[in-house]
């Protein structure tokens, strides 16, 4: 599809050069085909629809028209509307194209060809009522495998339940499944959410059907297949280009402020030798991207005792703790010295925070999505540290907002993330968000004593809960912690 629409371009530029001007023709098609490279026009499609992509493309070209018109005009480039002729005959000439192409298309859907294989996952009212649709309507290019649910019945006819949705990765290979489409079902919906970040790298797309698909917007969704909107997740595996980007900036930033702070480093390493004595860099194992261990640095606020630092909750309390590391501490300075983490690559700027390996293990066990929060690098500041969750909050927030930022990442999220982390800190720090604690349960009121004419009625009374005082915890040792629904863990 797109092989046809820059042939149609560079044809129409040729035509407009002759008859209006060459240099704005050669710019606005070239600008149009850097375009059309980098979208995804030519991605699958359920819907093959001009009209669909018509403001898409009238965009495409307006751009770099009116940037044409507007600069080579009054530079005496070109002549007044030449721009502006040549976009118009650039979009006549991607309208023609595209819908010549997807003719063809729906003609080789029809006849049996191009078709993807596809998995459904759920079973219920809409899963099954989009298996129909796909299976009788050929224009859509889809042939169902099969579906993929818990313990629910299905109909022969719509096709074999392959499994439940914990072998949904191994589904996919099996069956080299092209689509997955995820529906309602039998299943769990944190089963699913695991299962398709299994799915990272396997090469399926994947649609989900909203919930209350019936209220959504069909503008507002990627796809439409018998009035069931579906919203195509982007993939994981995020181009290398941007990623390359990301890491070049992260060594000139890093090189940039370790020179820029470097008074500022020697004047806290003396200030931490006179107050702790000898090695001033605290030095410990941390869990990177992919699960790597790395070697993190921070300024050191007290001289541990054997080890201790790799699994205890915090040392804020620490008598051992003196005002110079109590000020670093509080303003976050005992972490410039992982700017050399940065540098060296084994951090990033912007990423979810490390964590000890003792702690991971133990989160990985009973933090539902924990694990995923490690197919990203590492960095000083993340998208969870924004929000406030630092400090003594909640390890189940810190990775829904960690996997948040894995699957919504950009460079323009990295951007933002260090506007909010500098706002923070500049007068003051972000206040650490706390969890709302629950009020005890309300004693039942004694009901009133019945009056002597009225007829007595005696109302149960609920078991009152003791207030006995829970055993005695010493948290600072780690055999006495106790991993329970919601974990927090203090400032690393």
């Amino acid at each position: 599809m797109n092989g046809l629409e820059v042939v149609a371009l560079v044809a129409t530029a040729a035509l407009t050069a002759w008859l209006l001007a060459p240099l704005p023709a050669v710019v606005i098609t070239a600008a149009i085909v850097v375009g059309i490279v980098g979208s995804r026009r030519n991605a699958w499609r359920f819907a093959l629809s001009v009209l669909d992509d018509l403001p898409a493309t009238a965009l495409l070209v307006a751009v770099p028209t009116v940037l044409a018109e507007a600069l080579m005009v009054p530079a005496g480039l070109a002549r007044p509307l030449d721009a502006l002729l040549s976009g118009a005959a650039a979009l006549v000439a991607l309208v023609v194209a595209r819908t010549v192409a997807l003719t063809v298309v729906r003609r080789r859907r029809k006849d049996g060809r191009d078709h993807l294989r596809a998995l459904i996952v759920g079973s219920d009212e809409a899963g099954t009522r989009l298996g129909s649709s796909l299976d009788h309507g050929l224009q859509h290019g889809i042939r169902v495998v099969g579906f993929v649910d818990d313990d629910r019945p299905l109909l022969a006819d719509l096709g074999p339940q392959l499994g439940s949705v914990d072998v949904l990765p191994e589904l996919v290979e099996e069956h080299r499944i092209d689509v997955v489409l995820v529906t309602f079902g039998a299943h769990r919906d944190d089963a699913v959410v695991d299962a398709v970040r299994d799915l990272t790298g396997s090469g399926a797309e994947i649609y989900v059907v909203p919930r209350m698909f019936e209220l959504n917007q069909c503008n507002k969704v990627s796809e439409m297949v018998d009035g069931i909107p579906l919203q195509r997740l982007r993939p994981i595996s995020h181009p290398r280009g941007a990623w390359r980007l990301k890491r070049a900036v992260d060594v000139v930033v890093s090189a940039v402020a370790l020179l820029m702070v470097s008074p500022v480093l020697a004047v806290i390493a003396a200030a931490v030798r006179k107050e702790t004595g000898p090695g001033v860099i605290f030095k410990q194992e941390r869990i990177g991207q992919h699960g790597v261990p790395f070697t993190l640095f921070k300024f050191r606020s007290l001289i541990p005792v054997g080890g201790e630092g790799d699994v205890r909750w915090n040392i804020d309390t620490d008598t051992r703790l003196g005002r110079v590391g109590k000020f670093i501490r509080a303003t976050s300075l005992d972490e410039l010295p992982q700017l050399v983490n940065v540098l060296r690559g084994d951090m990033s700027l912007v990423g979810p925070r490390p964590e000890r390996g003792y702690f991971v293990e133990r989160f990985n066990e009973t933090i539902p999505g924990y694990r995923y929060r490690h197919r990203v690098p590492v960095g000083l500041t993340g998208y969870a540290a924004v929000q406030g969750l630092r400090g003594d909050t909640s390890i189940h927030q810190r990775a829904h907002f960690d996997n948040l930022y894995a699957e919504s990442w950009s460079l323009w999220l990295d951007v933002k993330i260090a506007f909010w982390t500098i706002s923070q800190l500049v007068p003051k720090r972000a206040p650490e968000a706390v969890l709302p604690v629950p009020s005890p349960p309300a004693e039942v009121p004694t009901p009133p004593a019945p009056m002597d004419d009225a007829p007595t009625t005696v109302l149960p009374r609920l078991p009152q809960r003791t207030n006995a005082p829970s055993p005695a915890r010493d948290e600072t040792h780690p055999a006495s912690l106790e991993i329970t629904h919601e974990i927090t863990l203090p400032r690393d």
